[in-house]
């Protein structure tokens, strides 16, 4: 019991520290972020406990050529408790003026010696100006116009209005846009005569798997390598959801069909949706692969739920089969035709019906049908119906012997045989007998009548026997 105590007790402790970790919250504002290279970068950084424990936060930052220096190094901060605390940020190599990005990063701990349980990366963005202003920056007017809520599946237009105030000819006038979307990093050669207008457009084409969420944009102005003006805007790229694209491939075999169905998700989100494909209801009797069948309006579909990151693709299989229903056609074709072939030409039936006598219910007269018919489309020759008398009855004179007179009876050790001769049985002929029989001794109980036998000739001459029922009595 003591090692199942001590799992407990470890897994418990994981995950307390799962709950207590990743619980804090950082925020980065701006305090002076458009510096020139003698300038230092000033950023507010607010860092807020939101755990049940106190945590132990440090501030560093592992670029080489950038000096960050935070105010506040390292600090613990009680449950719910909060702290602001500034950075400073200054170059330390010989930048180009332009747009920069550096990192600071703020490990976060349960105590100053401890390790660290979570990690926190913010990125601080830095326009850098030259050391000496253009005399034409005051003069020079720029505006931006752009939609600045984008769908990702869209183009996106950009305006440039550039006004020259200066007596001074601006050629050579570069256009250029940063960003951390590698799709809108472009630019542009202008020439701005003086004191004119002129309007740059840009038409850009986002990665349509784009990540939702507020990116910066930096619009800058640059001339003969010397930074003129940098505008720092931001966009927000937004959730899209759009149907699953299906693209289908089908292999074809005899009487099967293997069908491979490549779903992606064209959207920018996590989405879950169902792929529907539209069957016959004899197509979803005879299809595997995994999906189940729904009924919409009385059409059928074969449906998948799936779930697809952006860009995430995956593909389907389903398997139409045909050859069990046409293997399962064929036996019974096959069994129907050696039937037809292997069965008899004749069908011989025998019935009977009793007359009973005496309070007992003894039997004690018979009278017999026989019922013979030809099955066949070709005529029956020397066609002649045999039929046994029992010895415990006979046929005595005088009894009506029914609608067709026998041609011969002939007495045996087992009884009578009545014996009926025609010369033909034409195609599909129905002939019935009848006769009766009398009982040589009231019979009590099950009485059996043997089977009638027919003998006939088929049209090619061959002799060939039929036997019809046995019928029981009692």
């Amino acid at each position: 019991m003591r090692w199942k105590t001590f799992i407990v007790a470890v897994f418990l402790l994981l995950l307390s520290s799962l709950f207590v970790s990743a619980t804090s919250t950082v925020a980065v504002t701006p305090v002076d972020n458009e510096i020139t290279l003698a300038e230092e970068a000033s950023f507010k950084i607010s860092i807020t406990n939101n755990g049940n424990v106190a945590r132990t936060y440090t501030l560093y930052g592992l670029e080489v050529v950038w000096n960050v220096n935070p105010e506040t190094r390292r600090f613990t901060l009680a449950p719910k408790e909060s702290k602001i605390t500034f950075v400073n940020i200054r170059a330390l190599g010989p930048f180009k003026p332009s747009a920069y990005s550096v990192r600071l990063y703020i490990d976060e701990s349960n105590g100053p010696n401890a390790a660290p349980s979570n990690r926190y990366e913010e990125v601080l963005q830095i326009i850098l100006y030259p050391d000496e202003p253009q005399e034409y920056l005051p003069a020079l007017g720029l505006s931006i116009d752009f939609d600045e809520m984008v769908n990702p599946q869209e183009k996106v237009p950009i305006t440039f209005n550039l006004v020259n105030r200066n007596p001074l000819n601006l050629t050579n006038l570069k256009i250029r846009i940063q960003s951390d979307m590698p799709e809108f990093a472009q630019e542009q050669m202008v020439h701005l005569p003086p004191r004119q207008e002129k309007a740059a457009e840009f038409i850009i084409t986002p990665n349509k798997f784009q990540a939702p969420r507020e990116y910066s944009l930096f619009f800058v102005l640059e001339r003969m390598g010397q930074l003129i003006k940098i505008v720092e805007k931001k966009i927000e790229i937004l959730p899209v959801k759009v149907p699953f694209s299906v693209e289908r491939t089908d292999s074809k075999m005899l009487l099967k069909t293997n069908t491979a169905l490549l779903v992606t998700n064209e959207g920018n989100v996590l989405d879950t949706q169902s792929v529907k494909i539209p069957v016959s209801l004899w197509q979803s009797l005879f299809t595997s692969g995994g999906a189940r069948v729904e009924n919409e309006q009385g059409q059928r579909y074969l449906v998948w739920e799936e779930t697809l990151n952006p860009a995430e693709s995956i593909t389907l299989n389903y398997t139409t089969n045909y050859r069990i229903p046409a293997y399962v056609l064929i036996i019974t074709l096959v069994l129907g035709l050696f039937y037809l072939y292997a069965r008899s030409p004749v069908q011989l039936r025998k019935s009977a019906v009793a007359t009973k006598s005496g309070e007992d219910g003894t039997l004690s007269e018979v009278k017999i049908t026989i019922e013979a018919k030809n099955l066949s489309g070709k005529p029956m020759k020397d066609v002649s119906v045999i039929d046994l008398v029992p010895s415990i009855a006979n046929i005595e004179k005088g009894l009506d012997l029914g609608t067709l007179k026998p041609t011969e009876v002939k007495h045996t050790h087992k009884g009578a045989k009545v014996i009926w001769s025609m010369a033909e049985l034409d195609a599909h002929e129905h002939r019935v007998i009848t006769y009766k029989i009398k009982a040589k001794l009231n019979i009590l109980g099950t009485f059996s009548l043997p089977r009638v036998t027919m003998e006939y000739k088929t049209p090619r001459g061959r002799k060939r026997k039929a036997y019809s029922n046995i019928f029981r009595l009692g």
